[in-house]
C-alpha cells in the first residue's frame, strides 16, 4: 500500500483513508494536506457527501449505504466472509454498472492505483456509475418488510 499512498501524495485529489483501530498506528504517519488517515469515521454521511469515489469491501450495509447515496465505488470483497457472499453482493452492483469489482487474489497497489486514477479522472463514467447506484436503493426496505410482517401477522 505504502506504493500507492506515495503516487496519490503527490497529485490534486484528497483521501480519507479509515484503517480500523488495529492498522492505525501502521499507516498514520502517511497522514497530510492530501491524506487523512483515521482509525474510524464517525459521521459516514458527510464522508459520503464529501466522496467522488469509494474503495470499500462489500457488506450488505455498506452497499445498502453506498446505493442509498449513490456513490460510484470500487469493491474489493473480504474473500473469507462466510458463503463468499461479500463476493455475490459486490457482483450485483458490478453487474448494474455501479462499480469495478476487484477480488483480493486479483488486488495489487499498481491495479487499484489505475482503477482510482482512471475514475477520479472522468467525471462521465463517475457519474454513470453513480447513476447506476442510485437506481439499486431501496431506502425504504425496512420499512416494506416491517409493513409486510405487521400485515401478515395482522391476517393470521
Amino acid at each position: 500500500l505504502e506504493n500507492i499512498i506515495n503516487k496519490f501524495d503527490t497529485q490534486s485529489i484528497q483521501i480519507l483513508w479509515q484503517t480500523g483501530d488495529k492498522d492505525y498506528d501502521k499507516y498514520k504517519k502517511y497522514n497530510n494536506d492530501a491524506i487523512k488517515i483515521v482509525p474510524f469515521i464517525n459521521d459516514m454521511a458527510a464522508a459520503y457527501a464529501l466522496s467522488d469515489l469509494v474503495v470499500c469491501r462489500s457488506g450488505a450495509l455498506t452497499l445498502s449505504e453506498l446505493t442509498t447515496c449513490g456513490k460510484p465505488c470500487i469493491l474489493i470483497p473480504f474473500a473469507a466472509a462466510a458463503g463468499n457472499h461479500q463476493l455475490k453482493n459486490a457482483q450485483t452492483l458490478y453487474q448494474a454498472g455501479a462499480s469495478i469489482l476487484i477480488e483480493e487474489k486479483d488486488l495489487n497497489s499498481n491495479k487499484l492505483y489505475k482503477k482510482i486514477n482512471y475514475l477520479i479522472n472522468n467525471k462521465n463514467i463517475l457519474n454513470k456509475m453513480s447513476a447506476a447506484s442510485k437506481a439499486l436503493s431501496n431506502p425504504n426496505a425496512t420499512k416494506k418488510i416491517t409493513d409486510h410482517i405487521i400485515q401478515a401477522i395482522s391476517n393470521v
